[in-house]
């Protein structure tokens, strides 16, 4: 019997533990602001033609991106991971992507067979 009841004190303080961790981590994370927070405004060339986004990173490190070329825009998101890195930056209407790092800022970008290089500047 006293095993037994040794046996669910050792589970409950276990479980206690892992319930106050997992509450820590909650609150670092609603806590959390990103590096990169704000308004950037990018440059590109696309078949000679100059053209340009702007990216707005969030709080939590989410991206809205708005890419204007010609007549057109768009709008598609990604992530900005803690590092500058770029994450998942992809249109999946026009399979335009963006790829690069925010510490640098410059990278390239990918639409089907074309690509080249982008610049971009913090507000």
């Amino acid at each position: 019997m006293r095993t037994t009841l040794l046996f669910v004190f050792i589970l409950l303080l276990n479980s206690c533990e892992r319930i106050i961790e997992q509450n820590q981590f909650n609150n670092e994370q609603g806590n959390y602001t990103s590096p990169y927070q704000g308004t950037w405004y990018g440059n590109y060339s696309i078949s000679g033609a100059n053209s340009t986004f702007v990216l707005k990173v969030f709080k939590a490190g989410n991206i809205e991106v708005t890419r204007n070329t010609g007549n057109t825009s768009e709008t598609f998101y990604g992530q900005v991971l803690n590092n500058g890195a770029l994450s998942s930056v992809y249109s999946q209407s026009s399979g335009f992507a963006l790829y690069g790092n925010l510490n640098v800022k410059n990278g390239t970008w990918k639409q089907n067979d074309l690509s080249g290089n982008w610049t971009i500047t913090k507000q």
